[in-house]
């Protein structure tokens, strides 16, 4: 332990220093991740209504083809 109050405050303001960047770059991090994951449910929607509509014109087909 710092034998001075001032080293102790030091020693604090070191800390709180190095956990205000720590949390920066989680924030970082999270911001990242959340801009993939909103791309990516982008993507995902867009090739599942790809997909409803092939099946829908195949069922289509199908129907119209047993007629």
């Amino acid at each position: 332990l710092p034998s001075r109050p001032q080293e102790s405050i030091e020693t604090m303001r070191s800390r709180l220093e190095r956990s205000i960047q720590m949390q920066t770059l989680l924030r970082a991090f999270e911001a990242r991740d959340r801009n993939l994951q909103e791309s990516n449910l982008g993507r995902v929607n867009f090739w599942s209504a790809v997909n409803l509509g092939v099946l829908v014109v195949v069922a289509f087909l199908q129907v119209y083809m047993l007629k």
